[in-house]
């Protein structure tokens, strides 16, 4: 995928996030809904399209070194320093090899900022709820 046929999509709630990932999944566009990583832990009806999920089913269909990180770290609570660089090390390329494949990301206005889109360059941006936002969130 190039990143000029790439569309964010952003809104100022996790809500509206999580409907309009709906949506654009409903139209079989290949849609990733990035949230925050405080989110993760918390449910919503698009978990199978979040960005932390697709890289825990990457991991788990490849059986990757990523992988057995995970599984670790789900057994342990935590990692050694050597093995917690290492995952995120591997973590950060399973997210950036699942965006940029992705037609559509969605995210919040506030979530758009991630560092996880920083190298990204977007020639479309729909901004939903744009009224609802503040203007430094739009922007």
């Amino acid at each position: 995928n190039d990143d000029e046929s790439q569309v964010l999509v952003v809104s100022p709630s996790n809500v509206a996030v999580d409907h309009l990932t709906a949506k654009i999944h409903r139209t079989g566009l290949k849609v990733v809904r990035m949230s925050a990583r405080s989110r993760e832990a918390i449910k919503s009806d698009v978990d199978f399209l979040t960005l932390h999920t697709l890289v825990r089913q990457l991991a788990m269909q490849s059986k990757s070194d990523l992988y057995k990180l995970i599984l670790l770290k789900d057994l342990h609570g935590e990692l050694s320093d050597k093995d917690q660089r290492r995952y995120l090390r591997l973590r950060t390329r399973a997210e950036q090899q699942i965006l940029q494949n992705a037609d559509v990301i969605c995210t919040t206005c506030a979530g758009a900022g991630d560092r996880r889109l920083a190298s990204f360059r977007f020639h479309r941006v729909l901004v939903d709820e744009a009224t609802q936002a503040t203007e430094p969130e739009a922007l």
